[in-house]
């Protein structure tokens, strides 16, 4: 490696240190991807004691995490060697560490469980479903990027399951974290993370570690002594928190909670999740000057909580904060740090398009304090500041001299592909209703005159999309060939005939005579695509979408029809996120093509899970489905297979 290269990548600034180890600022120069790197000198290791294994602890960190692909890991892109080094790179994530935040006095509203823990938890349970044990669970290797979305980094030794490089007696980890059996050098698994998790828990909730001492004095903390209760240091935190961090920091393994599932679940019986109690205004550094609070606007609040909940009350800066990337060992922070004014919060970006005043300026008031939204007056307007900046959600009306919505929402669709789209009409163009959805991949379809719960609930419900596609992991090359997956013809056999020879061997298609034998298909097959006919008269189309997309939201739904109906079509994109329109008489072209965009975007689920939120629908309760739903469930149950595995309830 020169001093500017490291292997193909391009060394920009160094991040951290930690151990022998330096990660830095990097690009990669093929794809023009930025990327955090960990660099560890092989010259270094050739000098130090149990250097070879140091390397094979290296290569395990990149094998580790490397074969994790969630939301709340950063991602690992690729291990390498050079003459000098080997280097691991990775996700750069720009935002700060959740040991910075305690250090500079953020403090959680303490009337729900802050996203922050939850986040953590399901990234644990992820990682122990396959095997992978952290064993260094602690703030520092909690990152927090700037769309407040939390990372577990550094798997640097993490024991893969049937691995044995960490040996029964060598104790690794960070002490005030470390669990019981870790100090003692025994073997740990999934309940010493959640030790070291539940150490995490408890100095969020309360601002303390729940064992502070130094050296001997803390090693016989952790052995021997029980954890203060946390009420005593916050006497608004329910009491039953108390008994659920005394099993999570119990002693013995086998006294703990079995796994980070079942921490996470006794924590929601106790705090309540952020969409289940109105947000408060974002709490503030208690080390920064005060600050005044905006309230957000009424009723707001609960619908944006499990948006921004995490991002609002750590006050994500809007500037251009430090990029973090995993180090072993975060530099302490400085009293100046900890006195260092809050930064303001970053919200996410909304821009709205419309060509008259009175709408735009109805849109930011109903958004305001909760997205930091934009205007424009016109489609080409509208363009310009897509190319611009990074917008979560782009709300576009329909008819708009110059450029329809539609035709706005297509072109961003290239400019810009991870915005969501929404498109806004006062009145009934079945064309462009149509064309939101083949050609512009419409989100939603929002009527005017809206309903301002409404409203904010699908502009919520999209900023929530578009954080989980930012924070998913990099895609991954999908092992299934397109032959493997099938597309269900529902009752028309000559559109199923003619769909099979255009097909040819690229994927499996199946003709369902009726309901039954296309249920019989889901449960048999891996179904990527259904094609169904709007008009039938035997079928409840409307309830089967509906089911299907609830409980299997990966099958892409394409249907026929001579309907003229909007209301009709417009329920089907919002509640039956339908993917493809067709026309009568069906032109068999379109029909291919549609069918092969379908295949494709199945596939790109595998390799990008978070890009299902795109297509999920509403499971609704048991209550209020419907005689039909229910019939289908049941039967669908019934049949066992593949897609009853799926079924919930």
């Amino acid at each position: 490696m020169s001093m500017l290269r490291a292997g193909k990548y391009d060394i920009e600034a160094e991040l951290g240190r930690g151990g022998m180890a330096v990660v830095y600022r990097a690009l990669d120069p093929v794809i023009r991807r930025p990327v955090a790197l960990k660099v560890l000198p092989k010259a270094e290791l050739a000098s130090a004691e149990g250097g070879s294994a140091l390397l094979e602890r290296f290569r395990r960190e990149a094998q580790a995490a490397g074969s994790l692909l969630h939301q709340n890991i950063v991602a690992i892109y690729e291990y390498g060697e050079d003459e000098a080094n080997a280097f691991i790179a990775m996700e750069l994530v720009e935002g700060r560490s959740l040991r910075e935040h305690l250090l500079a006095g953020w403090r959680p509203d303490l009337r729900t469980l802050p996203e922050v823990i939850e986040q953590m938890l399901e990234a644990l349970d992820y990682s122990h479903a396959r095997g992978v044990v952290h064993r260094d669970i602690k703030p520092g290797n909690i990152l927090i990027s700037q769309m407040g979305v939390a990372k577990i980094s550094d798997f640097g030794i993490a024991r893969i399951e049937r691995s044995h490089l960490t040996q029964t007696g060598e104790v690794l980890g960070t002490p005030f974290y470390m669990s019981p059996e870790q100090f003692n050098g025994q073997p740990a698994d999934e309940r010493s993370d959640v030790y070291s998790a539940a150490v995490i828990v408890y100095e969020v909730l309360t601002g303390k570690r729940p064992f502070d001492g130094q050296g001997g004095h803390l090693l016989k903390q952790i052995l021997e002594d029980p954890p203060p209760a946390p009420t005593g240091f916050k006497p608004e935190l329910p009491a039953q928190i108390d008994a659920i961090m005394a099993k999570a920091l119990a002693k013995r393994p086998e006294e703990r909670f079995q796994g980070a599932r079942e921490f996470l679940d006794a924590l929601h019986l106790a705090l309540p999740r952020k969409l289940e109690q109105t947000a408060p205004p974002r709490q503030q550094p208690v080390a920064a000057p005060a600050t005044k609070a905006v309230p957000p606007a009424a009723g707001a609040a609960k619908l944006a909580g499990n948006v921004g909940a995490l991002r609002r009350a750590i006050g994500i800066g809007t500037g251009a904060p430090p990029s973090h990337a995993p180090t072993s060992a975060p530099a302490p922070a400085t009293a100046a740090a900890v006195a260092a004014p809050a930064p303001q919060r970053r919200l996410p970006a909304v821009l709205c398009v419309d060509d008259e005043e009175r709408v735009l300026n109805a849109l930011k008031f109903v958004f305001k304090d909760l997205y930091d939204v934009e205007t424009a007056a016109s489609g080409a307007q509208a363009l310009e500041r897509l190319k611009q900046r990074r917008y979560q959600v782009l709300v576009s009306d329909q008819r708009m001299p110059g450029m329809l919505g539609v035709d706005l929402l297509r072109e961003a669709r290239t400019i810009a592909p991870a915005t969501v789209r929404i498109l806004l009409t006062g009145y009934s163009d079945l064309a462009a209703i149509v064309g939101s959805v083949n050609e512009s991949e419409v989100f939603r379809f929002v009527s005017k005159p809206w309903q301002q719960e409404d409203l904010l609930a699908t502009i919520n419900e999209a900023v929530s999309v578009a954080i989980a596609l930012e924070a998913s992991p990099p895609p991954v090359a999908s092992a299934r060939a397109p032959s493997d997956l099938s597309v269900v013809v529902l009752e028309d056999e000559a559109m199923a005939r003619a769909e099979r020879q255009m097909a040819g061997d690229t994927c499996r298609v199946l003709h369902a005579p009726c309901l039954d034998d296309a249920l019989a298909a889901f449960a048999n097959h891996e179904v990527a695509v259904l094609v169904s006919d709007l008009e039938s008269q035997r079928i409840d189309h409307t309830e089967l979408f509906k089911v299907l997309k609830a409980e299997h939201p990966q099958t892409l739904v394409i249907v026929t029809t001579s309907a003229s109906d909007s209301d009709v079509i417009i329920n089907l994109i919002n509640e039956a996120r339908i993917f493809r329109f067709i026309n009568k008489p069906v032109n068999l072209t379109m029909l291919q093509r549609h069918v092969g965009a379908a295949l494709e975007r199945y596939q790109a689920f595998g390799r990008t899970p978070a890009l299902l939120k795109t297509q999920a629908a509403k499971r609704a309760a048991r209550a209020q489905q419907s005689p039909q739903a229910r019939s289908i469930l049941e039967r669908l149950r019934a049949l066992g297979g593949r897609f009853a595995a799926v079924l919930k309830g």
